[in-house]
């Protein structure tokens, strides 16, 4: 599937806090800051990367899940963020909402063995049987309250959720995320951000973001959610500083390997459910063959263009003292 002249080589852009450490959480003395310092890298990946062969896989939606889970962890070097490591080596707790296949989980509980994780969803699409023995599930929904009692967590991690849920959903949502983390414990947030006001964004995949984001609408949720999670931690008292890391990459095979990797991801308009290509259809006044054709001139587009997709991770921190 990948590009096969070798020589290739893909540059982006990647915007890194100055204080983040994004080498497995080794840097003990971290420090976070209230208003974060970003800075701009230029990385180069060879084309013929043995690492990324990995994740071209099949068309199977939890398979997709899986890659887009890899993907990021190519991004930011590391599965956590947030300054954990030392803490998850000698024994700790991590919950992660909304785990669905639960790529994330079954990573980091091999990688720490001597630490307890945890995942919730809505849907029971986690592994039932074969699993770390370091590791639970739970059906739960996230709306009701977290069945989990206060300080419990030394890392709570909440990832691609904010395009489906209203703001008051998701003020709840952190508050409770604090409940249960333990004080100087951590919160993290992994998104992906891409609207039709992104840069490199032509008329029929802006047509489809449009759509997507007339949807996410329609329920009261907000596309550029994302952006506003920063005030929203700020107006939690009991969450102290926060870090923002974004890594922007290019959509499609003008981005390499990476470019398809996400592409793929993308695909879901192609195997969208019913429910959303018939409300799409109704924001973008078409009909069901022409969001189809749609959807082909889309991916199409995006081929010949050069359009961005932002990976953002956002993680703050419990005061150790709660008002």
């Amino acid at each position: 599937m990948g590009n096969k002249n070798s020589s290739h080589k893909l540059k982006f852009k990647l915007f890194n806090n100055n204080n983040n450490n994004n080498n497995n959480n080794d840097n003990k003395d971290n420090k976070q800051q209230s208003n974060p310092v970003i800075k701009e890298d230029i990385i180069v990946i060879n084309d013929d990367d043995k690492d990324l062969k990995f994740y071209f896989n099949s068309d199977n939606n939890i398979h997709r899940q899986h890659n887009h889970h890899f993907l990021k962890k190519y991004l930011f070097q590391c599965n956590i963020s947030s300054p954990v490591n030392e803490n998850l080596t000698k024994g700790g707790a991590v919950l992660d909402i909304g785990c669905g296949p639960a790529t994330f989980l079954l990573e980091v509980a091999g990688q720490y063995p001597n630490s307890k994780f945890f995942g919730i969803d809505i849907e029971p699409i986690f592994p039932k049987e074969i699993k770390p023995c370091n590791l639970e599930f739970q059906l739960a929904d996230m709306f009701q309250g977290l069945p989990f009692p206060d300080n419990m967590f030394d890392l709570v991690h909440l990832e691609t959720i904010l395009f489906s849920i209203t703001p008051s959903q998701l003020d709840l949502l952190i508050d409770e995320m604090v409940r249960v983390t333990k004080p100087s414990g951590f919160i993290e947030f992994v998104e992906t951000h891409m609207t039709c006001r992104c840069r490199g964004v032509e008329e029929k995949f802006g047509q489809l973001l449009r759509g997507f984001e007339l949807v996410a609408n329609s329920y009261g949720a907000d596309s550029d959610m994302v952006f506003k999670l920063p005030q929203l931690l700020n107006k939690n008292p009991n969450i102290g500083d926060y870090n923002i890391i974004t890594k922007p990459l290019v959509l499609g095979k003008n981005g390499g390997k990476l470019g398809i990797i996400i592409q793929d991801v993308f695909n879901w308009f192609k195997h969208s459910s019913e429910s959303f290509v018939n409300d799409a259809c109704k924001q973008l006044n078409i009909t069901k063959e022409e969001y189809d054709q749609l959807v082909s001139d889309a991916f199409n587009e995006v081929n010949q263009t050069y359009p961005e997709v932002g990976f953002i991770r956002i993680y703050g921190q419990k005061k150790y003292l709660i008002n």
